[in-house]
């Protein structure tokens, strides 16, 4: 008979082996699923936005409004004083800062995605009840083919990260990569209609619900396995278990008053991986009985390898789960790109790469400025038509990355790193040299001093990502059938142009509108909100 304690305490010291893969597998759940909502709210709800929305809409709905302009104001606004406000705390430009203020007015991802598209792309022309059918359409079929995936394969990540130290986070893909993603989703979704019907008697649905428990597990174990074989496993494992398992939900209470004094932060950082960290635990203890008691579809639970490592020939213990033993195959992986990534790149290479870059982010912005209606101008410090701080990030990751790039993840967030570094330092010496600004991010979501902002920073690492697997790798292809010596003529003329680009462009930078009409700011003077007016 298994004890809260004793599950509590093998799940605490899962996490404390692999703290940072499970807290982070929990926070990319909370943000792809529904499984941890009120996680989001600590990111998303520093005004209680949802509250404040829902009594401006009580308070117009009291007023004779009509359905339709209660839904435009939904989607639209929180009030306009309110909608001011948020956008001087949050930021006003950019992709990621409309985003965000359109989740936090709206309460929902799906739909701040969805109006921040109308009004950047569409500049809300699209009607709001569009938008709420659209949104609540594409949010049905991510949760019922999406969603229910993404639970089952975090149960199955937990399952191994039990049994194996170094469980990759994309184990979260693992259903992909076998191909049973339709016969899960058909599970879960049986699972999910019965638990409704089952709500309509009260009482059953909290039993059922308990009953149901333990169905993503089986799915994780056998993704194979059927409807009616998972279902039968479920209710028999938890037959007996359902108090005791109410029981061992009841005991998180004292951390969920710890993590209201936390403001949500001990959730995000502890308690989400702990509570699923112990149910996996239960799973084990019931999966454990029922091959033992030899449960009606027992056979069914065929993954030995999930609760103990395979005996090698070596002795050595595996630190990640051997899928080649999986009793389901996985699919050859497609090879999309035949490119030799890892290539060495000669200082001719580097020096060519380094202008064709640079020449690609002055093509870049120009275009970025023509299509927001700001005109045809030459971008840049520069004179000519170049912007080294791309030129130089390229070659930067090029050469600083070598060592990691079969990592492309860790590439990607160190790509961040290093081109932030790079943009906040060119933007304060330029600043510092010549009194002037040729870029100001102050508008734009989560920036720093205005000289580097989130959104820029992961256009960057995408595009650093795709110049060194892609651009850079093919372009040094076409640059090694150039001769030698014309390569190096190239480089020459090229090198000269630009240094004295450079001398000219000290003396007289290129300045004027749309390069760097950037005024320099003024310091901040906290003002004192008045008190509202009484009625």
């Amino acid at each position: 008979m298994w004890k809260r304690s004793g599950l509590k305490q093998r799940a605490r010291q899962l996490l404390k082996a692999q703290y940072w893969r499970l807290v982070a597998v929990c926070f990319i759940m909370a943000i792809l699923t529904g499984v941890y909502s009120d996680t989001l709210n600590v990111l998303f709800s520093y005004d209680s936005a949802r509250e404040i929305h829902s009594a401006n809409i009580l308070m117009n709905s009291s007023e004779g409004i009509s359905n339709s302009e209660i839904v435009n104001e939904f989607l639209t606004g929180i009030g306009v004083d309110q909608q001011k406000e948020q956008e001087h705390r949050y930021g006003t430009e950019g992709v990621l800062a409309a985003i965000f203020n359109s989740t936090t007015q709206s309460g929902s991802i799906l739909f701040g995605i969805l109006n921040s598209l109308n009004q950047v792309l569409f500049h809300d022309r699209i009607m709001a009840s569009v938008i709420i059918m659209i949104g609540a359409m594409l949010l049905v079929l991510y949760s019922l083919f999406v969603e229910n995936m993404l639970i089952v394969s975090e149960c199955r990540f937990f399952l191994e990260a039990n049994t194996y130290p170094k469980t990759p986070i994309q184990r979260l893909l693992f259903l992909i990569r076998i191909r049973k993603i339709w016969n899960v989703d058909k599970v879960m979704l049986f699972k999910t209609l019965f638990t409704l019907l089952w709500d309509l008697t009260l009482v059953g649905g909290i039993i059922k619900r308990y009953s149901y428990r333990m169905i993503p597990y089986i799915l994780a174990e056998n993704p194979a396995i059927g409807r009616k074989e998972a279902f039968a496993l479920s209710k028999r494992m938890m037959h007996g278990n359902k108090w005791r398992t109410f029981l061992l939900d009841a005991s998180f209470l004292g951390w969920w008053v710890l993590n209201l004094i936390t403001f949500g932060l001990l959730k995000i950082f502890y308690m989400n991986a702990y509570k699923t960290a112990t149910t996996a635990q239960l799973y084990l203890t019931l999966r454990q009985q029922a091959v033992e008691q030899k449960y009606e579809y027992y056979e069914c639970l065929n993954d030995p390898y999930l609760i103990r490592q395979p005996d090698l020939p070596n002795g050595q213990p595996l630190d990640e789960y051997p899928m080649n033993l999986f009793p389901i195959p996985e699919y050859a992986r497609r090879q999309w790109l035949r490119i030799d990534y890892m290539r060495h790149y000669t200082l001719r290479s580097l020096i060519l790469l380094f202008f064709t870059f640079s020449i690609l982010g002055w093509v870049w912005e120009v275009l970025l400025n023509l299509v927001n209606g700001l005109g045809l101008v030459n971008r840049g410090v520069l004179h000519g038509p170049w912007l080294p701080i791309y030129g130089a990030g390229g070659a930067a990751v090029l050469i600083i990355l070598k060592k990691i790039r079969e990592k492309p993840i860790l590439t990607f967030f160190l790509t961040v790193v290093i081109c932030g570094v790079m943009e906040y330092l060119t933007s304060f010496v330029l600043e510092l040299m010549t009194g002037t600004r040729w870029w100001d991010y102050s508008g734009f979501l989560f920036n720093l001093n205005g000289r580097i902002c989130l959104e820029g920073l992961i256009v960057f690492g995408l595009g650093g990502c795709a110049f060194i697997y892609v651009l850079a790798p093919m372009l040094d292809e076409f640059y090694q059938k150039i001769p030698k010596r014309v390569q190096t003529l190239v480089c020459v003329i090229l090198l000269v142009f630009f240094a004295g680009d450079l001398g000219l462009s000290y003396l007289h930078p290129n300045t004027g509108k749309g390069i760097s009409d950037y005024p320099t700011r003024p310091p901040v003077v906290k003002q004192e909100r008045l008190p509202k007016p009484q009625k």
